[in-house]
């Protein structure tokens, strides 16, 4: 009887997925081990140690309690460090007040607003003289009012010639006291509109501009004044004929008495600043 051919065995080719199985279970287990190792929550890292233990070692190991409160820290504890000394007493740090000019008593006020109308009568007895110029001490202060056509021509706001000299004797006079100085412009009726000023409050508010520059540039301190302008609004004399009306075109400065509202004409003075009405 004829034997059966025997058929030899193929040889196994994917015996390498044994390995590899093996492989990936002890690398998934060396990243679980890694993972658990990388939290620093001391309980876990107790459990993992001890059962890591009882597995090699085959001695279970009995878990110590855990401490609630500590965080696991391998760190040695900070150095102690001396406390600072502590200062037995503190200096008081100095009160530097702010420097202002003094000023001065009712009394001295009173007197030094005197002096300054005399001086001022003193330097400009000639414009006073002809009418030009008029000095009066009042509960306001020293007022000087100005003829306008003294200091400009007709219609301008720029300084006619020897107006100047005029404005500059003032100066000298005011420049050293503390008082506010407040000059004003004041115009008649008669409108007024050109390119360079469209109405009289325009040309009264620029001349007294004029004005106060010209006291800066002698020396007076510019905090210490004010310009404003009126229009035709405050009139001293009537408008109704040209004798009138060149009167009520004037520059008006003022030295203001401290610590004294009063008024100009029919308008509040405050010591802030001139009111404007009209």
């Amino acid at each position: 009887m004829a034997r059966k051919p025997v058929h030899e065995e193929h040889e196994n080719h994917e015996r390498w997925l044994v390995s590899y199985a093996d492989f990936i279970t002890l690398l998934f287990a060396f990243f679980v081990v890694m993972y658990s190792i990388s939290s620093v929550n001391e309980g876990k890292y107790k459990v993992l140690s001890d059962t890591l233990f009882a597995a090699f070692t085959g001695q279970p190991k009995m878990p110590a309690p855990i401490q609630q409160g500590e965080p696991f820290n391998t760190v040695a504890s900070t150095v102690k460090l001396p406390p600072l000394p502590q200062p037995t007493s503190l200096q008081p740090v100095p009160h530097v007040s702010i420097i202002e000019r003094p000023t001065p008593e009712p009394k001295d006020a009173s007197q030094a607003l005197e002096k300054i109308a005399l001086q001022i009568k003193t330097l400009l007895k000639p414009l006073i003289d002809k009418g030009d110029v008029n000095i009066n001490l009042t509960p306001l202060g020293v007022v000087i009012e100005i003829n306008a056509k003294v200091l400009f021509a007709s219609g301008q706001a720029s300084l006619a010639p020897g107006a100047d000299a005029v404005l500059t004797r003032v100066a000298h006079v005011i420049r050293s006291i503390p008082y506010q100085i407040q000059v004003n412009g004041f115009t008649d009726n008669v409108p007024i509109h050109t390119p360079q000023f469209q109405s009289n409050w325009a040309l009264s508010a620029q001349r007294a501009v004029t004005v106060v520059e010209i006291f800066i540039d002698q020396g007076v301190a510019p905090e210490q004044l004010v310009a404003a302008g009126y229009g035709q609004y405050h009139p001293i004399a009537s408008n109704g004929n040209p004798q009138g009306q060149a009167k009520n075109r004037r520059v008006s400065i003022v030295v203001v008495a401290p610590q004294h509202p009063t008024q100009v004409g029919n308008t509040p003075l405050m010591s802030g600043g001139i009111q404007e009405r009209g």
